[in-house]
């Protein structure tokens, strides 16, 4: 029972869309729900999560986060360096590969150094979610909203790049209240890589992803050699995919396709964010998270300037904003730490951060 309990808190997303789908269908004639999903974007997804989960296996993140930290002389300089290695690593990695990857590497260290993670941790999570706001692979619902779109690279740029350096900016100021305290931490030699030559092919694999999204090289020929070289090499991999993820988009897909041949509900919802698509992208994904918030909306409108900025700031504020942040804050709890005193550091810096960067937003990017 208690396996079943934390499988639906872990896939909550995914079995929320699937309900969500599976009522909307009662709701409209029986149609062909397949072609719905943007089978490119589920492949997509699935390519960047196996050949990042290859990485992930064969220490390439921990081998880079030891060296990163190696040079860290005292207590500020340790939580710069790791914040700014997530919120830089996230732009090609993903916000929660990045989290994966880097919390339980921070809780580590400070337990070793008697120390109180939370603070760093929290600053790694909005890192990781407004790092990843750069590129169109850096989150789940940039690559959506961008491929949807049709926008070209400097376009999205144009949008994604002072959102992120204003975040820059302020996670540096937020670093400069840690109290400077001498430190010495011991050298990462230990972590090898496993299989180097592995990476290599990964690499490339990365590589043909990256270049998919841009259209560069087909994306379901992409789709096919991953799965080919993760079953070859290490099929373990394709059990590392979070299924739910894709679930939950596919899940998304049919229910908004089932909302959007409802002509009194499309009328009502297109009225409804006319002219305030980034207010309700913000909004939405306080409550729904982000990624189903950027598949909804933009069945509804076309402003992908605004729902761009809307989703990728709006990941910030409550826990559930972004999904990626419930990995940090499972992490933290289950160290043994107060799962109380978390929320409510982590709910002080994302208001801090949500308001501020809606302000500049609203202000000089709208």
């Amino acid at each position: 029972m208690r396996q079943f309990i934390d499988f639906c808190k872990k896939q909550a997303a995914a079995i929320i869309a699937a309900l969500a789908a599976a009522i909307s269908c009662l709701f409209v004639p029986v149609t062909n729900y397949a072609d719905y999903v943007d089978t490119d974007i589920i492949s997509l997804l699935f390519s960047l999560m196996a050949v990042v989960a290859g990485f992930r296996r064969n220490n390439v993140f921990k081998k880079a986060a030891g060296a990163v930290t190696r040079g860290a002389g005292n207590t500020r300089r340790l939580t710069l360096l790791l914040v700014l290695s997530v919120f830089f690593i996230s732009m090609f990695i993903t916000n929660d590969v990045a989290l994966i990857t880097f919390v339980p590497f921070t809780l580590m260290i400070y337990s070793e150094l008697g120390r109180s993670p939370l603070y760093t941790v929290v600053l790694e999570t909005v890192a990781a979610n407004m790092g990843s706001a750069l590129t169109p692979f850096g989150n789940p619902q940039n690559l959506f909203l961008f491929s949807r779109s049709g926008m070209t690279t400097e376009e999205f740029f144009g949008i994604t790049g002072k959102v992120t350096a204003v975040s820059l900016v302020l996670l540096c100021l937020m670093v400069i209240p840690v109290k400077k305290e001498n430190i010495s931490l011991g050298r990462s030699d230990a972590v090898k890589i496993t299989n180097p030559r592995y990476i290599v092919l990964y690499a490339a694999l990365f590589i043909m992803s990256i270049l998919s999204v841009f259209g560069l090289t087909d994306k379901i020929s992409v789709f096919a050699a991953v799965i080919v070289v993760a079953a070859i090499l290490e099929p373990v991999l394709l059990l590392e995919v979070d299924y739910g993820l894709l679930i939950t988009f596919a899940a998304f897909f049919i229910f908004v396709g089932n909302i959007s041949n409802i002509p009194a509900v499309t009328d009502f919802i297109e009225t409804a964010i006319a002219g305030r698509e980034f207010g309700a992208a913000v909004v939405c994904s306080q409550v729904v998270s982000n990624v189903p918030a950027a598949i909804m909306l933009s069945t509804f409108t076309d402003n992908y300037r605004a729902l761009i900025l809307g989703t990728d700031i709006g990941g910030l504020g409550t826990l559930i904003a972004s999904l990626a942040s419930l990995i940090s804050f499972q992490a933290y709890t289950r160290s043994g730490k107060s799962g109380a005193k978390y929320l409510g550091v982590f709910t002080a810096v994302n208001l801090l951060f949500l308001a501020v960067l809606c302000l500049f937003a609203v202000f000089f990017l709208l």
